[in-house]
C-alpha cells in the first residue's frame, strides 16, 4: 500500500471524505495567485499583507517538511435548519467545535500519525490552492473551493516530515466564462471580477473581523439579514443551488438551538448562550468577547427585514 496508502486509509476511517498529498514546492504558485489579487485590487494590500506569509516557501518555515496532507470534509451531508439560512454561513457552523469529532475525529488522525512516527505540524498554508493542487476539487470563479458536492467543504491541512503523494482526480465541470452569477449576488460587489476580490466590502468580513461595524462606503441594506458570515455567492452558484439543505444528517445540537438564534431572540440571549452557543460555534470568525457584535448584526438583521416588508 505505502505510506501514502496508510494515510488515506487512516484518513477515512477518522471521519474525513478525501485525502490528498503534495509536495512543498507544489503550493509555491500561491504566492503568484495571491499578487496578483493584490496588483488587481489595490486596496486589499493592507488586509493580505499579513497573510501573504503564509504564502511563501513552506520549506522556509518548516526547513524538516517533506510532503502535506490535504483532508476535506463535505459540509453537505448535513441538514442546516432554515432559521439560520441567509443569516448565518454555513460553513462556520456545520465546522465541528473544539473536542467535537461529530464530522471526524482530527484527534485520532493525529494520535495515528505520531504512532507512525510521523512529525506533523498543522502550519498556515494556502489551504483552497494545496486542495487543488492535490486533485482535490477546482477553485470557482467566487473564490471557493469546490468539490463535486459543491464548496460547503471543510479544508484540513498536516505538514508532514516524510516523503510521500497523492494526487487525485476530483474534476468537476468548470466555471462557464459567460456565468456571473455570484458576481450578481454580491451585494456589496466584493466580487468585482472573477477569481478576485476585494475583502474590505466582503459582507462576511464586516460581519465578523469588521466587528459588526458598516464602513462608510457599503450601505447597511446590503447586509440584509446577514448575522454571521455571508452564503450570497455561493449559494447563486449554480454548483450549489440545487442542494436540498433540508435533507442529510443532524449535525451536533445545530437544529435544537436555531430557533433561539434568531435575530428577534438572539438579541435577548445571554453573554454565556452567545458564547457557548454561537460564538463557539463560528469556526473562530468571532471571540467570546464578541457578543455585542452578534446583538449588533441581528438588530440591523431586523431593520434590514422590517424593511423589506414595509414595517416599522
Amino acid at each position: 500500500m505505502g505510506l501514502a496508502g496508510e494515510i488515506y486509509s487512516a484518513a477515512l476511517q477518522c471521519g474525513y471524505d478525501n485525502c490528498g498529498i503534495i509536495l512543498p514546492e507544489d503550493v509555491k504558485g500561491a504566492s503568484d495567485f495571491l499578487q496578483k489579487r493584490m496588483e488587481d485590487v489595490p486596496s486589499s494590500i493592507s488586509f493580505y499583507k499579513g497573510i501573504f506569509s503564509n504564502y511563501i516557501s513552506i520549506k522556509e518555515r518548516y526547513p524538516w517538511a517533506k510532503a502535506i496532507i490535504v483532508l476535506t470534509s463535505e459540509h453537505g451531508k448535513y441538514r442546516y435548519p432554515a432559521e439560520l439560512r441567509k443569516r448565518y454561513a454555513k460553513a462556520f457552523f456545520l465546522s465541528p467545535e473544539e473536542g467535537n469529532t461529530d464530522a471526524y475525529d482530527h484527534v485520532r488522525f493525529e494520535n495515528w500519525l505520531q504512532e507512525q512516527d510521523i512529525r506533523w505540524e498543522h502550519g498556515r498554508i494556502p489551504l483552497r490552492y494545496a486542495a487543488m493542487k492535490a486533485g482535490l476539487g477546482i477553485i470557482r470563479k467566487n473564490n471557493f473551493f469546490y468539490t463535486e458536492h459543491g464548496s460547503f467543504v471543510g479544508l484540513t491541512a498536516y505538514i508532514i516530515d516524510q516523503e510521500c503523494s497523492l494526487h487525485q482526480d476530483v474534476s468537476p465541470r468548470p466555471c462557464s466564462d459567460a456565468c456571473t452569477l455570484c458576481q450578481k449576488a454580491c451585494r456589496s460587489r466584493s466580487l468585482l471580477a472573477p477569481y478576485t476580490m476585494d475583502p474590505m466590502k466582503c459582507i462576511s468580513f464586516w460581519t465578523t473581523f469588521g466587528k459588526g461595524n458598516v464602513p462608510p462606503f457599503l450601505e447597511e441594506s446590503m447586509f440584509e439579514e446577514w448575522i454571521c458570515g455571508c452564503d450570497n455567492c455561493q449559494d447563486a452558484c449554480p454548483y450549489n443551488r440545487k442542494h436540498d439543505w433540508d435533507k442529510g444528517e443532524a449535525f451536533s445540537n445545530l437544529e435544537e438551538i436555531a430557533k433561539d438564534m434568531v435575530p428577534e431572540k438572539l438579541i435577548y440571549q445571554t453573554d454565556d448562550f452567545l458564547k457557548r452557543e454561537v460564538i463557539a460555534k463560528t469556526d473562530q470568525h468571532l471571540d467570546p468577547e464578541d457578543t455585542n457584535v452578534l446583538r449588533t448584526n441581528a438588530k440591523r438583521a431586523i431593520r434590514n427585514a422590517q424593511s423589506n416588508t414595509g414595517e416599522h
